[in-house]
Order: C-alpha cells, then structure tokens, then sequence
C-alpha cells in the first residue's frame, strides 16, 4: 500500500516528549514487541479475566489456543497444579520460540488450530485469547476444539468487541486513513471482527457448543505512551499480519497524530485507554 504523508508533525513534537528516544523499531521482532510491551499493557491484564472464567483446576489438561508468546499458558500453569499440564499452540513459530524460551517448562507445540495434533478427548479446558477472530476457518477450528475436549470439558474464548469501545485503536484507524490512505484505517478490522455477541455464538453453536455463554467486560490497556502503543501497534501487529510497510517518517507522523487523538487518555503514568472484549464460555 503506497504511504501518503498528509500530516505535519510541527508544533506537536514541543508537545509530546515522548518523541524521543524510541525504543521500537520497524527492524524489532514482532515476537518481542508482543512479550515485551503488548502482553504488560493489554494481555496480562484480559488473561487473568479469562481464566477466571474459564476457572482452571489442580490436575486438568489445558490447551491455549493461539497462545502468541504464552501468557496466558504461564498464568495457567500453577492453577492447574498439582498433577495438571498446559500445551501452547500457535501457527506462529517466532511466537513459539519467544514462549519456550520464557518458560521451557511448558509443552509449547507450533500448529494449526484447524488441524490440531491431538487426539481425541485430551483436554478438560481449551481458552483461546484475541486469536479466533484471525482463524481462516472458524468452523472448522471449533469442531477441532469440540473433538479435543474431553465429556464435559470447557472453553474459554475471548475476541475484542467493536473498535468504537477501544479508543486507542479507533485513534490509530483514523491515523491510518489520514497519513497513509483512506484504505489503511482497514488494516485493523480484523482484530474487531466480533461487535456482536452473536457473531461470536454462531460459529460456536454450529460447531458443538450450542449454550455458549457471552459476557461483555472492559478493562484499561496501560501503555507508557503514546509512542509506545502506536509502534508496537503498527510494528508488532500490522506490519506481522499484512504485507504493509511502514517508514519512520510514517511512524513518527502516526505517533503525532495519535497523541493528539488521545490527549484525554494521556497523564503522569502514561497512556491509559478502556477496551471491552467478549468473553464466551461453554460445556462440551
């Protein structure tokens, strides 16, 4: 996508010092951007939801599904004990790398979710956190998940809802379309692919989990600035799953026009923004 600089930084760099002294680069691995910034910012947070819900217990087998660079494994991994396991999966195997070597404690396995290698009725618990809505065959992965799971075993999903209810993403989208183009701000509709709950129940239901509970939850995604959020945004998630592109000009006139955006949720400990997800459980 060809990138079109129709923003001037002057009079904003004196604004924000956060300017300065950046610490992503487009050359940094998207594994470490995700580990490092977006799992303390937004993940770390949104698994200790999940798993409440999806209430792990001492002794289960435990699947995280699209597990990126394992967050939700590792917070997992001491609730299932004693006499319990945890498996990672994920497609991508940079994430995979990153997860293992985080924790070599975890069986962590690089794989498709459409085809897992497993057989059948291994896991009491299956959770899947912000990885179903970029699933090519949605369907198909959650027949996968209901042939895994055990009699009586459960899931734990949870997908964003609308980018309207995440102000720091809705900023970026409309920098996007400023700066790059009228179809960049398109770049980031995957990861809101669920506004609706029943969008979510649907494939569900089809697939083995016809009484699947949706609750609608907000927590605050807690970046140090600004900066910080729109280069791990751009670099580590855009940039990963797109053949897009990004120069540093581009970056920097991204970052201005996002803190200007966000000025409201800008203060002394940095970037704060709400973001509400749905959160599907259910019973095989």
């Amino acid at each position: 996508m060809p990138e079109r600089k129709t923003f001037q930084l002057q009079g904003l760099q004196g604004i924000f010092k956060e300017m300065s002294g950046q610490s992503i680069q487009t050359t940094t691995s998207p594994s470490e951007i995700y580990e490092r910034f977006m799992a303390p910012a937004i993940f770390s947070h949104w698994s200790e939801t999940l798993l409440e819900l999806a209430a792990p217990q001492p002794g289960e087998r435990l699947l995280d599904l699209a597990c990126g660079t394992g967050v939700v494994a590792r917070m997992a991994a001491s609730r299932v004990q004693p006499g319990g396991k945890v498996v990672g999966v994920d497609f991508n195997g940079a994430q995979i790398a990153t997860a293992r070597n985080t924790d070599p404690s975890i069986d962590w396995r690089e794989g498709d979710a459409a085809d897992l290698s497993f057989p059948d009725q291994e896991f009491d618990l299956v959770v899947c956190q912000q990885g179903f809505q970029f699933f090519p065959d949605r369907l198909k992965a959650v027949r996968e998940i209901h042939r895994v799971l055990k009699p009586s075993g459960r899931i734990g999903i949870a997908v964003w809802s609308s980018m309207e209810k995440s102000p720091g993403y809705l900023a970026l989208a409309n920098a996007l379309r400023r700066i790059v183009g009228p179809d960049a701000a398109g770049l980031l509709d995957e990861i809101f692919a669920f506004p609706d709950p029943d969008q979510l129940r649907r494939p569900f239901a089809g697939g083995g989990f016809p009484e699947a509970t949706v609750v609608t939850r907000s927590r605050e995604a807690i970046f140090a600035s600004s900066e910080e959020f729109t280069r791990a945004i751009a670099v580590g998630s855009i940039m990963r799953r797109s053949d897009t592109q990004f120069s540093e000009e581009t970056l920097d006139s991204l970052t201005a026009d996002v803190a200007a955006e966000l000025t409201p949720y800008l203060g002394e400990s940095g970037l704060r923004f709400p973001m509400e997800a749905h959160l599907l459980t259910a019973t095989k």
